[in-house]
């Protein structure tokens, strides 16, 4: 009897610059490796438009690889952005049901709700059609599940991911704070800068990402911290574990994934009350401020203390497992069976 085979639809890696990858690409790849680690017989196709030569040959080979792919499989999973979800999934749906084959449907970061709700009537038709006629359904945020559960009753959750770390938090409180990120204003840089300058002399504060909106290494200067330029893939990890607490005074977020790395290592979390943000840490791991806030920051930033500090940490590195992607890997593989076999 031959072996079940998983196609798996989503971005890979660039071709180019393997090492260059956005998240989405990230919990692919993880995705790929459990399949490989734990022996599944699977096939891929790239949904990435940058390892084709331009968008719409990307477009047509996937079409295609799709009408031959999906009559030789058992299980269809794709795993995609809001604009995957318009043009590549419905023909994944459509062509699931013509050859009898269950399908999956996996949205990729949080904010499906606002960009569903500003699309036009016939865009959102496509996606009603879609999501109503997959078998199962995965979204990265709870209020996801909650919003699109009316569509598709078959809707779970299957959160953002990462792979757990080697590295832990030596936690010992020396009051050294961390931002990981893009560096833009989206991100709340502006307010973080602000804050600094409120603080005693003795606090650390680090940033770390690519610099957008007209920020430059000079400006930081005027500043009580220190932008210190970007991480590599395989430093984040280590790097994160040489400090206390991440900040992260986003204005907008899903489930980012640097605080899913930050809890890997047991670092406790200073970042914005967004409604994401809210579903992934707790009080007794973090402290939350409105966004914007620039004294709630300082403070939230100054109640870190030797008294509390461990038993955060501990509390942030047990919160990990909900986020570990061996944990919710094998939980989706095992409800994309049952779905499947029902």
């Amino acid at each position: 009897m031959s072996r079940e085979v998983y196609l798996l639809i989503g971005p890979k890696k660039l071709i180019n610059n393997p090492y260059k990858t956005g998240g989405v690409v990230v919990l692919f790849e993880d995705l790929i490796s459990f399949g490989e680690k734990d022996n599944l017989q699977f096939d891929v196709i790239d949904t990435n438009k940058a390892n084709y030569n331009n968008k719409l040959i990307a477009y047509v080979n996937i079409l295609c690889f799709l009408l031959i792919k999906i009559p030789r499989s058992n299980y269809i999973s794709l795993h995609g952005t809001a604009n995957d979800f318009l043009f590549i999934a419905p023909f994944a749906v459509c062509l699931s049901k013509i050859f009898k084959k269950k399908v999956a449907l996996r949205k990729f970061a949080g904010n499906f709700i606002e960009i569903f709700n500003n699309y036009y009537s016939l865009q959102k038709k496509i996606v009603y059609y879609t999501l109503k006629n997959s078998d199962i359904n995965f979204f990265e945020t709870k209020y996801l599940v909650d919003y699109f559960k009316n569509y598709n009753s078959n809707t779970f959750w299957f959160p953002n991911v990462r792979k757990k770390s080697i590295f832990t938090t030596t936690l010992l409180f020396k009051k050294r704070f961390i931002f990981i990120g893009s560096v833009n204003r989206e991100k709340g840089i502006d307010i973080l800068c602000e804050a600094s300058n409120l603080l005693p002399k003795d606090y650390i504060i680090d940033i770390y990402g690519t610099l957008e909106d007209d920020y430059t290494i000079e400006y930081f200067d005027q500043y009580h911290l220190n932008y210190k330029g970007t991480l590599n893939t395989n430093e984040l990890y280590e790097c994160l574990s040489s400090y206390d607490v991440l900040v992260l005074p986003s204005f907008r977020e899903g489930y980012p994934g640097v605080i899913i790395e930050a809890l890997s290592v047991g670092l406790p979390i200073v970042a914005t009350n967004l409604q994401g943000i809210q579903e992934m840490i707790y009080d007794d791991m973090s402290v939350l401020v409105e966004p914007g806030n620039i004294i709630e920051l300082k403070d939230a930033i100054m109640s870190f203390n030797e008294n509390n500090y461990l038993t955060m940490s501990i509390k942030a590195k047990k919160q990990f497992s909900l986020f570990d992607t061996e944990v919710q890997t094998r939980k989706f593989f095992d409800k994309l069976k049952k779905i499947t076999n029902e």
